[in-house]
């Protein structure tokens, strides 16, 4: 059950993390606009894309990296919260070396799914994205808006903004965390019966 609820922590928070990246300002338009491109991502980096050392340039400005650090962090703490709060429901009569123990396991979890090497991986993983879908002169109004005095405060502000956000959900997220767990117990009972206690 404790690696159940931990897998599930880790979703939650892969997902909370995907909704804090920086998103791209707004496209500059240009008579050579690419064409509305389908739902479904070409394979190929199209001519004239920006190329990788250029999109981790903009990716060095958008702070992206400190930017996902941050929002690690915060999403690991609320985590715990999380866990916390689900063994005290689960689990209230569980002994502190228990409870130890089940911490240090979130914790060996989220560095194991959370860690630098992971953070990297996502952002390579995002490289093509950014190149299918931006092209050079995009890139170059992109980082003239972020050299901007405006672009610049979202830049300096967004650590903040992001932090106070994973805090603002905190408490949703630990509603929807209970929600489902306490749809999963009830379907598991009609499915399988009551967990049965371990030795009878």
């Amino acid at each position: 059950m404790l690696k159940a609820i931990a897998l599930f922590l880790l979703l939650m928070t892969t997902a909370a993390l995907s909704g804090q990246q920086t998103s791209p300002a707004p496209k500059a338009k240009s008579p050579a606009a690419a064409p509305a491109r389908k739902s479904a991502a070409p394979a190929t980096i199209p001519a004239g894309s920006p190329t990788r050392e250029e999109i981790l340039q903009l990716f060095d400005l958008l702070q992206i990296s400190k930017t996902m650090e941050i929002a690690v962090q915060a999403a690991r703490q609320q985590s715990v919260e999380m866990a916390e709060q689900m063994v005290r429901e689960r689990a209230p009569d569980a002994t502190e070396e228990q409870k130890k123990q089940f911490r240090t396991m979130i914790d060996e979890v989220m560095d194991q799914a959370l860690g630098p090497a992971a953070i990297k991986e996502m952002l390579n993983a995002t490289i093509p994205v950014y190149q299918r879908h931006l092209t050079k002169a995009d890139l170059k109004a992109m980082v003239g808006f972020y050299s901007s005095p405006v672009g610049k405060k979202i830049l300096r502000e967004q650590p903040a903004m992001v932090q106070e956000s994973m805090q603002a959900a905190s408490g949703i997220q630990q509603r929807i965390a209970r929600t489902v767990f306490q749809k999963i117990d009830q379907r598991m009972e009609e499915i399988v019966g009551p967990e049965k206690e371990p030795g009878k």
